[in-house]
């Protein structure tokens, strides 16, 4: 349920990251099978509690805990980790540029995607890597971007759980990369979500 930047520094293998200050309960809706038990990584117990609330308003009724102390914990505990890395627009551009080996995939909307998406990319919306896509090839560089880092922090925890490990997610999303004069702004993308029109505060 941590932020990308915290999810990309250090997560447990296999866990799926759903930013609870993005659009929580909708994203997990897409995602997390209802059948199976849900165990929550939070930065607090009480973030927790209110994420099990979100859960069952979106038919997900299966959690059972959370992990007592968060990532540094489990860091105490030297147990097993993994990474991604996170791209800044600087950075991706610079890639481009140089027309470095990547593909570069946009796991925002289609409409979003078609509003506004830089040259060179496919699109393949979050919720739809969950099945595999020939487009993708595991001896390749993957990055990918949507409109802020959330979408795309999620869809690396996808792929990392189908065996690609060459994954780099772009902190701050196509906002940033407008933001540093590299495409012009994407309307859509300036729309807001997350909790606070969940009846939630940031």
């Amino acid at each position: 349920m941590r932020s990308y930047e915290s999810f990309g520094g250090q997560h447990i293998p296999d866990a799926y990251n759903i930013d609870f200050s993005g659009n929580f309960p909708t994203f997990a809706g897409w995602i997390i099978p209802p059948d199976k038990e849900i165990l929550l990584v939070s930065a607090s117990s009480v973030r927790a509690e209110d994420a099990i609330l979100w859960l069952r308003r979106v038919g997900l009724d299966n959690t059972v805990g959370f992990l007592n102390g968060g990532m540094h914990a489990w860091a105490n505990e030297g147990l097993l980790t993994n990474h991604v890395g996170q791209l800044s627009a600087e950075e991706l551009h610079t890639k481009i540029v140089k027309g470095e080996s990547m593909t570069l995939v946009d796991v925002r909307a289609r409409s979003e995607f078609e509003t506004k998406h830089i040259e060179g990319a496919i699109n393949i919306p979050a919720p739809e890597l969950r099945t595999p896509h020939k487009e993708l090839d595991k001896n390749r560089q993957l990055i990918l971007i949507c409109r802020s880092g959330n979408r795309s922090s999620l869809a690396a925890s996808i792929l990392l759980q189908q065996g690609f490990r060459d994954i780099y997610s772009v902190a701050g999303g196509m906002q940033g990369y407008s933001a540093a004069g590299y495409v012009q702004e994407c309307p859509m993308c300036s729309i807001p979500h997350g909790p606070r029109f969940l009846g939630q505060s940031e």
